[in-house]
């Protein structure tokens, strides 16, 4: 007793230290976990017929699941001394827990238990691995959002672009651990007595209530908040019938002026590798050649208010922004405010339909008259059959009497890159993505140019609004992760282009727009502008400090936000220079 007394508290004390030392800070409270461990280690010893088969197989277990406390060091993460702890306490519970019950089996099933349990408990451990592999950060809520949102073959896609062979090894190495867990399990047995039976039965009933105290960590975390997350996006999709009663009953100050308005979604473009803002290769010929264009307004500084399409979409297709305070729930989309004002609303896509998982951006959608998604592989894939270029084809038969709004969401810019546009625009090589990039953005220059001359051409045609939901890190080899935020990831092109019609009938809103050529946009006012162009107005959650077309925009710098109001743009020293 007293050998195991005085092993405990060396074991303790060890512990204790160790992490002390580590992280230069005391957590007393949570240190009260490790001594817990102490005492399990050495009661558990007890148990085994051969303690060093004990201590091989929790060694491979807890190198696998403490290996995260590497990328943690590794990524600019803070991270707390009790989460340590935490995290510490419960992998050495989960690991008990894992080879108690291989003991209780019995050595004829018990390794394929240990098999079987190491291939389940492994995998959170290496998407952490490859999520750092590919963006050289920590995992987070909205990559794993991300994740849920996408599908097997565009993961497989994204992972291959981003870390190359290294997806290979993943995998290798998934199936080598699963090996060495069988491997390490081998002699693992319990010792043949009733009471030693009865003491693992206790043993494994602590280890549980330590793996239950401890499952608030920073592993687990990440997958209890992406629950909550999804069930906010959810509960948006459940409350569809009663938005849409709502939305009967907006009180619409003005329902707005007859003929066609386009808003048209980019994906993924960062304006500093298009020319037309002064990149120096010609990306983008195009929209620089209409840049001294009357019916052209380009805008110089917009960002995202998000670095990923669904959290940046949200805030731009409704009324819910970082300057106010409107809940979720309660927003108005830009759809229902259209169909409220009398429009004809058509949406037209290019992106995968992720209605199967109820995303804001599925339900915004569905709220429109019209639907067409030109992908074929709904639900199972994101690379479509058609470049954007088939999107001209399907544009709607829209009536010149019709008053109509068409909404166009581009596959654009999105990874992987060289997928984005065909042979013959294969302009730029220089050996890696970036030209892979810059072709995209040259096929997406092409789109527009012959988007624009095919609405030019109706009569009814009034304005189109083009803006990117958010931008790409290539300038940094990065995409657009919010773990590793650079201001690059938020720099998006913002134009507008307006018929001599609509220019004639709003000279003054169209001067004071071109005025505002430099001033600070984010995309989540993208609602509020466009409803102002089409001349709408809805009394509830107006807003004409946010509207740019209104003589009262706030265009103070100071007040601008990114990242959902986590950085501010007065933050950004300017684009990095491209080589």
């Amino acid at each position: 007793m007293k050998l195991y007394l005085g092993l405990t508290v060396a074991t303790y004390a060890l512990l204790t230290a160790l992490t002390t030392l580590v992280m230069q800070e005391l957590s007393p409270r949570h240190t009260v976990f490790l001594l817990v461990c102490a005492m399990l280690w050495w009661g558990g010893v007890k148990l085994w017929q051969q303690p060093k088969a004990y201590g091989r197989a929790m060694s491979v277990v807890l190198g696998v699941l403490i290996s995260l406390f590497l990328i943690r060091y590794l990524t600019p993460t803070s991270i707390k001394v009790w989460e340590v702890d935490n995290y510490l306490s419960f992998a050495f519970a989960l690991g008990n827990i894992l080879l108690v019950t291989v003991g209780i089996i019995g050595r004829r099933f018990g390794r394929i238990f240990m098999g079987v349990g190491f291939a389940l408990v492994s995998p959170p451990i290496l998407l952490c691995w490859g999520y750092y592999c590919s963006e050289g950060a920590w995992l987070n809520v909205e990559a794993v959002m991300a994740l849920l949102q996408t599908n097997a073959t565009e993961a497989w896609g994204y992972v291959t672009d981003r870390t190359g062979g290294a997806a290979i090894v993943m995998i290798m190495a998934y199936l080598a651990l699963i090996w060495l867990s069988v491997w390490a399990a081998k002699g693992l047995a319990l010792k043949k007595s009733r009471w030693y039976y009865l003491g693992a039965a206790l043993f494994l009933v602590l280890n549980v209530v330590l793996l239950l105290r401890t499952q608030d960590n920073f592993l687990t975390s990440i997958y209890a908040e992406t629950k909550t997350y999804q069930a906010d996006y959810d509960e948006f999709a459940k409350v569809q019938a009663a938005r849409q009663a709502h939305v009967a009953d907006l009180p619409i100050i003005s329902t707005g002026d007859p003929g066609l308005y386009v808003l048209v979604i980019g994906e993924s473009q960062n304006r500093t590798r298009m020319s037309a803002y002064g990149y120096h290769e010609p990306t983008t010929p195009w929209l620089e050649s209409r840049k001294n264009d009357p019916h052209l307004i380009m805008f110089n500084n917009a960002y995202s208010c998000h670095v990923q399409t669904v959290p940046a979409l949200t805030y731009a297709l409704t009324s819910q922004n970082q300057y106010n305070e409107v809940a979720l729930e309660d927003a108005v989309t830009l759809i229902e405010a259209a169909n409220a004002a009398g429009f004809k609303t058509v949406w037209l896509s290019n992106q995968v339909r992720y209605g199967s998982w109820g995303t804001p951006i599925s339900v915004i959608a569905d709220e429109a008259g019209s639907q067409d998604f030109i992908n074929s592989h709904v639900g199972n894939t994101l690379d479509t059959d058609y470049y954007d270029g088939e999107l001209l084809n399907r544009l709607p038969d829209i009536q010149p009497t019709d008053k109509a709004l068409l909404v166009i969401h581009l596959m654009g810019n999105h990874i992987s890159y060289h997928s984005r546009y065909p042979a013959e625009f294969e302009r730029f090589f220089d050996g890696t993505q970036n030209s892979e990039y810059d072709n995209s953005m040259l096929y997406n220059d092409h789109v527009m140019e012959e988007l624009v001359k095919k609405l030019m051409a109706r009569p009814n045609f009034q304005g189109l609004i083009y803006f990117a939901d958010h931008s790409e890190a290539v300038n940094y080899g990065m995409a657009h992760d919010p773990a590793t935020f650079v201001f690059d990831m938020a720099y998006i092109p913002f134009y507008m282009i307006f018929s001599d019609a609509y220019m004639a009938a709003h000279a003054t809103q169209i001067q004071q727009l071109k005025e505002r050529r430099d001033a600070v946009f984010t995309n989540d006012l993208i609602y509020n502008v466009m409803l102002s162009i089409m001349g709408v107005r809805v009394r509830e959650g107006e807003e004409v400090q946010n509207d740019l077309c209104s003589p009262d925009y706030d265009a103070n710098p100071g007040r601008f936000l990114t990242l959902y109001g986590q950085r501010r743009i007065a933050e950004d020293s300017g684009a990095k220079p491209v080589s």
